[in-house]
């Protein structure tokens, strides 16, 4: 199942989960979807402060792991919206509810449900969403020798997108 697949997947989870999307541990959103019948609280520049912002302290709070357990979660509560970060795979699920709603009782529905589906989730973007500059920037970085690392890192972009598109390229 593809990210975008499965983000829907999670807004029909509950009424009250009012976005859902999949970020790579930069914070680049590539897969959401919001409910159509909802106000937009951030947008543009502030949408994405807000989803690096999750990317980075996701990262940070992995870092405890082995002395608190593996990350579940992480719960913004604000007076109009709740956002909650959760970890999947090598990938993070955002999403936003209503104000109203108890981040747990969402939680844990998705963690059941991404139990439930796990081992056929494929997070990692198609091509199609790397434009062509990036795409050419890519092979010339990858002609020239330098690892699939050091291309993620200067491309912005997950390890893991970087191997699936040298994957696509060939």
């Amino acid at each position: 199942m593809r990210a975008e697949q499965f983000s829907k997947n999670i807004l029909g989870l509950h009424p009250k989960i009012r976005f859902a999307g999949v970020i790579e541990k930069s914070g680049h959103l590539y897969a959401g979807v919001r409910r159509e019948d909802t106000t937009e609280h951030l947008s543009g520049r502030s949408s994405e402060i807000s989803l690096a912002q999750s990317a980075y302290i996701i990262d940070l709070r992995k870092m405890f792991s082995s002395e608190l357990g593996r990350l579940k979660s992480v719960v913004y509560i604000h007076e109009k919206v709740n956002f909650i970060s959760i970890p999947v795979k090598d990938h993070i699920l955002v999403m936003s509810t209503e104000a109203e709603v108890k981040p747990d009782e969402i939680t844990t529905k998705v963690h059941e449900y991404v139990s439930s589906v796990e081992s056929e989730l494929s997070l990692y973007p198609p091509a199609n969403i790397v434009n062509e500059e990036k795409k050419e920037m890519l092979r010339n970085l990858r002609e020239s020798g330098i690892s699939e690392e050091l291309i993620a890192e200067q491309l912005d972009l997950d390890v893991n997108t970087v191997k699936m598109l040298v994957q696509e390229m060939k």
